[in-house]
């Protein structure tokens, strides 16, 4: 280039090409990915940071001398086209062709301050000029009209002003903003005839931008910048002050938080960071935050150049060209300042409401300065949180399954598979007590256990000779151990084999022999181990070594058989076969390697306790029990808890360590006792389970708890507390609600359903705010014959779309369907007058919209 480059444009609609103004020339430019230039295509402009890019001219316009200001047009239909302001007042039209360019002339010659195309009706333009005592400021041209006349100047707008800055809204078409005379903003509205013009009094008439959302609107004036809201310009919701005389204002197009100033002699690029306190439907004052940015480095220990003109990308991610006092252009990416935050779907997503997975990056940065677009956040790493793991439950309907068992198979643990099954077992045998209740020991904390027990001595089955085993027999003990899951019953020979043969069909074969070792039936536990060694595909199996070890056993039990045993079990990984073992080898009546064995389940602890401990054995082991699960949160503990106080102890320990508030609030639901529902404890999980719901939209799933939740407790017989009054007489006029409703004939009820007015004073009820017509009671328009027929009266034969609903703050209403079409385009209040922002009262959690991120 022959001139030092003034400023610089990204087209709108040719996301690889922009405009450069120097002087008397304006050059277009087409940027592409420098793998696929040709090399022999000399360039000359330089891209000083970005090395994976590069700029080619292919096309310049020189016939203009001391452009003032170029403007890049919106149109899409292939046709390059920009305007060219000068200081003669006039507005060239170019397309970079050699003839046939058109030109505005204003009626009296002054310079052209500014220029905007409109975005949403791309062949508006609106041209700002100097004042002039007998001219106006703005001209609004039509462009598809051809050269300017009568029937092309659309609008002309403020006689004897001068106009410093215009843009067009980017919500509204045919509304433009101004700013005028150093002393006001206008907005005007060219829809109606004649316009309609909202005006703020300001002195930051500068630089009028409008963020891409559409709603706010941005201005300065010497070091000063304004934030406006354009809904309500009556004043500024935000005052920003910068260090130096601001040069440049603009917004970031693919963020709306995001202000961007150039400041007098400065190298640096300020960002201001925009944040609003709750929602930014509330309105209300934003947080602001200013950082910097540098795209052009110091070379040889000179000082960094100086600003001049910047312009954003129209669509790529936070990127911009930057252009230096020098001349120097550089294609760069801001480095973003993301604030993190997890969705409702436990995504992580940044404050642009992109989800970070798309800032990964295979490779390294190619140079210190890129963005933080190329970082790795490692995020496939991550171990799956609680909450992704609940939601993944709930979807699949866990925890609500009518089979207690199924829902331990929904729930994808053993663990819990196990807990599960044994509330189901406790439910079918109807008794939720738990064998803490069941044995007396709540009951006796310092003593033994208040259920007293014979002892009985059992000699083993398979031999005449030697010594048996003292066992322990009672109602509650043989209640307790059916609890276990042990449901044979030990009188009948039938009953046992029948349960053995259903644990080997299980492939259980340990523990089935385990069993039948307690029951003295060494015999058939030798034939139980072979038959499991005969199934097992695995060739190292054990099974067939502890059957040659079992069958040494003698009802003498031998010194040496004991020993081997004894040096043996360390080194045995099935803990049912150490179990056995240990059993058998036992030289007291402790059991403690039994008992102790955490490797089995509780329920065959407990089971073989309540046969061969003692009651006051039996009573302290049952206590410290509970007290082990209470304090490792051991959700197996509720066989000895039970639906009790303890129990809920039980469940807030596993809450506490796992943070699993469904599993909990699951089972307080199916398996607690409807008087410990009101529990706070227990009313906290299940309220915190339901909001979850509610927040992924698992409606059906919160549906369901709430009605296995009604089918433990009755509701609370309160009386209706929201209904309509009329407003004069102040009864309620809603006959469904009245107590004494009675049954009417099918004429009186096809009166009644045509009310408009308050059956008690007859006065007319209030209207709908949208449709004007005066609301009718609840009573819904039925046809005829058929409500009445089936009995259905008030609510029960009223569509949802026609009852009426009204603003807690502002108690103006409606009826239903007509409020939900308007606050699907408005926040405000339908009635006139009204500034109460209904619709903000109760708004969602955001979901971080995602704006102009791509292409349109």
């Amino acid at each position: 280039m022959t001139q030092t480059v003034v400023e610089v444009h990204w087209f709108p609609k040719y996301p690889d090409r922009f405009l450069t103004t120097a002087g008397s020339e304006i050059n277009l430019y087409q940027v592409k990915n420098r793998d696929l230039i040709d090399h022999s295509i000399q360039t000359n402009i330089n891209l000083d940071i970005s090395k994976s890019t590069t700029a080619t001219l292919i096309a310049f316009e020189t016939r203009y001398q001391f452009i003032r200001s170029v403007a890049p047009s919106f149109h899409s239909t292939g046709e390059i086209l920009f305007a060219a302001g000068l200081p003669n007042g006039k507005v060239a039209l170019c397309n970079f062709a050699t003839e046939n360019n058109v030109e505005f002339t204003p009626r009296l010659s002054r310079p052209c301050t500014c220029l905007a195309w409109s975005e949403l009706e791309p062949s508006l333009l609106a041209m700002g000029h100097d004042r002039n005592r007998s001219d106006h400021c703005i001209t609004i041209w039509d462009t598809e009209r051809g050269v300017p006349n009568q029937s092309s100047i659309l609008q002309l707008i403020g006689l004897s002003e001068t106009a410093h800055s215009i843009c067009w809204d980017k919500t509204f078409p045919q509304v433009l903003i101004a700013g005028m005379s150093h002393k006001h903003i206008k907005m005007m509205d060219f829809r109606q005839n004649p316009a309609i013009v909202t005006l703020a009094n300001a002195r930051t008439v500068n630089g009028l931008c409008i963020a891409p959302n559409g709603r706010y609107l941005s201005s300065y004036v010497d070091n000063v910048i304004n934030l406006w809201d354009l809904r309500s310009l009556e004043k500024p919701i935000s005052q920003i002050q910068m260090q130096k005389n601001i040069t440049h204002l603009s917004w970031c197009p693919t963020r709306s938080s995001v202000l961007t100033t150039l400041q007098r002699d400065s190298p640096l690029i300020n960002l201001i960071d925009l944040h609003w306190p709750g929602s930014e439907s509330d309105g209300g004052e934003p947080h602001s935050i200013k950082r910097f940015v540098s795209p052009f480095q110091s070379r040889g220990g000179s000082r960094m150049p100086t600003m001049g003109y910047l312009s954003w990308h129209p669509y790529d991610l936070e990127r911009m060209l930057a252009l230096s006092g020098t001349g120097t252009i550089c294609d760069y990416r801001i480095p973003q300042r993301v604030a993190i935050s997890w969705d409702n779907n436990n995504n992580l997503y940044g404050n642009n409401g992109n989800e970070l997975q798309q800032f990964t990056s295979p490779s390294p940065p190619s140079s210190p300065t890129d963005s933080l677009n190329q970082w790795d956040c490692g995020i496939d790493s991550y171990e799956e949180d609680i909450a992704e793991t609940i939601q993944k439950r709930a979807m699949n309907n866990y925890g609500l399954a009518a089979e207690m068992q199924r829902n331990g198979d929904l729930a994808g643990s053993g663990n819990l598979r196990g807990v599960w099954r044994l509330l189901g077992h406790m439910i079918k045998e109807e008794c939720k007590l738990g064998l803490n209740t069941i044995l007396g020991v709540c009951s006796a904390p310092d003593g033994p256990a208040m259920s007293r027990s014979d002892p009985d001595m059992m000699k083993w089955l398979d031999f005449s000779i030697g010594s048996g085993l003292v066992v322990y027999r009672s109602e509650h003990r043989d209640t307790a151990q059916l609890l276990c899951g042990w449901t044979f019953d030990r009188s009948k020979e039938s009953s046992f084999l029948s349960f053995i043969d259903e644990l080997c069909s299980n492939k259980e074969y340990t523990r089935a022999a385990l069993i039948a070792c307690f029951h003295f039936r060494i015999k058939q536990a030798i034939d139980i181990l072979g038959r499991g060694a005969e199934q097992s595909a695995d060739p190292s199996s054990l099974l067939r070594v502890a059957a040659i070890a079992l069958s040494g056993f003698s009802a003498e039990r031998s010194g040496l058989w004991r020993k081997q045993c004894g040096a043996a079990r360390t080194q045995i990984d099935d803990p049912y076969l150490r179990c056995m073992f240990s059993f058998l080898a036992h030289e007291k009546d402790g059991f403690e390697t039994v008992t102790n064995e955490t490797e089995i389940s509780l329920s065959d602890r407990m089971a073989f306790a309540c046969n061969f401990l003692s009651d006051l054995k039996l009573a302290e082991y049952i206590k410290g029990m509970v007290a082990n699960c209470i304090e490792s949160g051991d959700l197996n503990g509720l066989l000895l808890t039970g639906a009790t106080n303890d129990g809920i102890k039980l469940l807030q320990s596993h809450l506490d360590r796992t943070e699993d508030v469904q599993t909990v609030a699951l089972i307080a639901a199916r398996f607690l006792t409807s008087d410990l529902l009101t529990d706070y404890r227990v009313q906290y999980w299940i309220s915190t389970y339901r909001d979850l719901l509610d927040i992924w939209g698992l409606w059906e799933q919160r549906a369901q708890l709430d009605i296995t939740l009604g089918r433990i407790r009755s509701p609370p017989q309160n009386s209706r507390s929201v209904f309509l009054l009329c407003n004069f007489c102040g009864k309620n006029v809603s006959m469904s609600l009245q107590e004494d409703a009675r049954v009417r004939t099918s004429a009186v009820a096809a009166v009644m359903h045509k009310l408009s007015s308050c059956p008690n004073c007859r006065k007319p009820l209030p209207r709908c705010a949208l449709c004007l017509l005066h609301m009718g009671t609840t009573m819904g328009a039925m046809s005829q014959g058929h409500g009445a027929a089936q009995g259905q009266i008030g609510w029960q034969s009223k569509p949802f779309s026609k009852w009426f609903s009204w603003c807690q703050t502002c108690r103006h209403g409606g009826h239903t369907e007509h409020l939900a079409e308007w606050f699907n385009e408005n926040t405000e209040c339908p009635v006139t007058s009204c500034n109460c922002k209904c619709f903000a009262k109760d708004l969602p959690m955001p979901q971080y919209p995602r704006e102009k991120d791509t292409l349109s």
